[in-house]
This record gives C-alpha cells, sequence and structure tokens, in this order.
C-alpha cells in the first residue's frame, strides 16, 4: 500500500468485492462461506497484508483472552499474601498471552456471570470461596469455565489449588505439644467470614476444636481480622485475659498485632510465649523473630489456578485438576518449651551441677 496505515475490514471488503460481513464470517468462521469467497477473502487480506489489532481479533473469535480473578478484601485491606496470589496468576496469564482483571469489591454472583457473558472476560478465578458458594453454583449452571483458590462442599467437576488447612492446624497442635504446651490459642479468619461460611475458616477452628483435647491442649478460639490494629487489640485482651495460654496458631497476617502485643506485654518469644503461622516462607523468614510456619506457596496457588483455567479454555484440560497444598511445618525461631518445661529443664539442670560440685 502506498501509505503505512494498515488495512480495514472495509478495505478488504472492497478489495475482495464482498460485504463486509462476509470478511468478518471468513475471519471469525461463525458462518460458512462458500469456497470462492472464502479464497477472494483471503487474497484481499494477504495483498494488503491485514492484520487484525487485539480487540478486533477478540471481537471475531468471540473471545476477550481475558481472566477475571475476583478476590473480595474489605476486612484484609489486601495484605502482601494476597498480592503474591495475584502475581502468581499474572505470571500464567500474560505466559498464555491473557490479560487478568482484578476485582477486590465484594461482588454478587449474577454480576460475575454477565462480565463472561458479555464477553469482557473468557472465564473466572474464584477467591475467598465458602462451604456453600452461590457464585460456584451459579457459574457452573451457567456453563462458564471458572477455577478456585479454595474449595467447597461440592467439588464434582470442580478445578482448585487450596491449602490443607485442616492438617496444617493439626501440624501446629501437634509441634506445640511436643514442646509442652498445654494451652494454645488459635487467631482463626474473622468473625465476619466465619458467619459466611468461609471453608478455610471452617476447617481450621473443625480441627482445632477435635484435635487439640486429643493433646491434652486447652484450645482457645479466637476469631481474628488480619488487620494489625485489630489483631493487636484482640492480642492484648487475649494476654490478659488468658496468662495460661502460652502459645498460639495464626491463619494468617493476625502474627503482626500478635507480635506488638506481646512486645507490650514485655513478653520475649519464644523464652515466653510461642507463635505458629500458616504464611509463606519467604514471608516467614523476613521477620523478627523468623516464625515458625507451615508454609503457603500463595504464588505457585495463583499461577495454578490460572493454568487450570487456561487448560479449560484452551481444551488441554481432561478431568479437573485438584491440588491440595500438603502442610509442611518448618521450624524457626518463634517456638520454644513452654515456660513451665523451661522452668524445670533449668531446674533440673542447677540440680546436677550441684550434685556435681
Amino acid at each position: 500500500m502506498a501509505d503505512s496505515k494498515p488495512a480495514t475490514m472495509a478495505q478488504i471488503a472492497e478489495r475482495a468485492g464482498v460485504a463486509l460481513s462476509t470478511v468478518s464470517y471468513v475471519l471469525s468462521g461463525k458462518r460458512s462461506v462458500s469456497q470462492q469467497m472464502r479464497e477472494r477473502v483471503l487474497a484481499a487480506i494477504e495483498e494488503l497484508d491485514y492484520r487484525p489489532h487485539g480487540p478486533a481479533r477478540a471481537l471475531a473469535s468471540g473471545a476477550s483472552h481475558t481472566i477475571a480473578l475476583f478476590l473480595p478484601s474489605p476486612q484484609w485491606q489486601f495484605v502482601p499474601v494476597q498480592q503474591t496470589f495475584v502475581a502468581g496468576a499474572t505470571q500464567a496469564t500474560s505466559a498464555s498471552d491473557y490479560a487478568l482483571l482484578l476485582s477486590t469489591a465484594a461482588t454478587d454472583p449474577e454480576s460475575i456471570v454477565r462480565l463472561v457473558a458479555r464477553g469482557r472476560a473468557d472465564g473466572v478465578i474464584l477467591m475467598e470461596t465458602l462451604r456453600e458458594d452461590a457464585r460456584v453454583e451459579r457459574l457452573r449452571s451457567a456453563g462458564y469455565p471458572f477455577s478456585l483458590i479454595g474449595r467447597t462442599a461440592d467439588l464434582d467437576g470442580v478445578s482448585y489449588v487450596d491449602m490443607d488447612f485442616g492438617a496444617a492446624v493439626e501440624a501446629s497442635l501437634d509441634h506445640l505439644a511436643r514442646l509442652g504446651h498445654t494451652c494454645v490459642a488459635l487467631f482463626n479468619f474473622p468473625p465476619d467470614l466465619l458467619d459466611a461460611g468461609y471453608t478455610s475458616a471452617l476447617i481450621a477452628r473443625e480441627t482445632f476444636e477435635k484435635r487439640a483435647p486429643d493433646l491434652g491442649i486447652r484450645g482457645i478460639h479466637v476469631p481474628c481480622s488480619h488487620t494489625p490494629r485489630d489483631a493487636f487489640a484482640v492480642a492484648a485482651h487475649l494476654l490478659r485475659s488468658e496468662p495460661e495460654c502460652t502459645a498460639a496458631i495464626t491463619t494468617g497476617w493476625q502474627f503482626t498485632g500478635l507480635l506488638g502485643a506481646l512486645r507490650a506485654a514485655d513478653l520475649h518469644v519464644p523464652d515466653e510465649f510461642s507463635i505458629v503461622a500458616v504464611i509463606a516462607s519467604q514471608y516467614a523468614e523476613m521477620l523478627t523473630p523468623a516464625l515458625t510456619g507451615v508454609d503457603w506457596p500463595a504464588f505457585d496457588a495463583g499461577r495454578m489456578a490460572a493454568e487450570m483455567l487456561i487448560d479449560k479454555l484452551t481444551g488441554k484440560e481432561g478431568a479437573p485438576h485438584q491440588h491440595l497444598t500438603p502442610a509442611d511445618l518448618v521450624v524457626r525461631e518463634s517456638t520454644g518449651p513452654a515456660p513451665q518445661v523451661r522452668r524445670a529443664r533449668e531446674t533440673n539442670r542447677s540440680a546436677r551441677r550441684r550434685a556435681a560440685g
């Protein structure tokens, strides 16, 4: 062509001597076109070196090449671990030439379905999943592709990745019991998530209340916001009202407020109080003291959820992908023997030294 402007579909239609709709049908494959018409359109495309831009390709194919990630977070205020989930999903979508549309507002099921129906997204990743989740049921009934970071009660045909929160709580309790702790608090997810039926929160509570008595531990269940200020207030109240409590398990970022409350109460970690957190290892190792924790590989979870959905969108998925991350507890600096055990050991060592002297 004489100028450098890219050819348009109208110019293709004019060169081929066909209607504009015929060019669209050839590009999209949505309607059959006679072989003669098809060859004329393809010849014009080659002559004019036509290259459809991104939105035009999406319109022609009926695909937006966009994935929507729904991460409602009014309480959490988008804490770093949530950013890590998003980063993992972004890596996977970018590698497969998909865009990622992020929504942090609480979105009703009909709005999510309309987003896909109107072509703004080809599929959906849902987070903060509930045991009975209306969003999942609506997407399932509409037949739209989706994957989960989390679980629901009915996982038939559903692709998901999740932390095994039950095993994480159990491993944490077992570790603390071996250290001699007999009164342990669980800083669980916030009260509103428990009331809504957030699956991870329910599993954590059920496992804690079942396993603690088996280990001779008095368990204190503490629903708690992940924000530092709220967690500090809840932790400070616990320390005042439950002086026998010598350890805590946190399901997320409540440890920030807990550490602050322990400093304010002049309690040393781990000599006087131990902490186990469910947390991505890169964050556990950044703190002082480094947190003993069950690793929740958030980046990998976000990446896997996006890859599961992309496999479904591109026809690569056979059976649904379902991945439950095992509870790998890594002992670092924030756990130690219960104070009473520590004192007994020190008394015994002193007695042995006196006897030897």
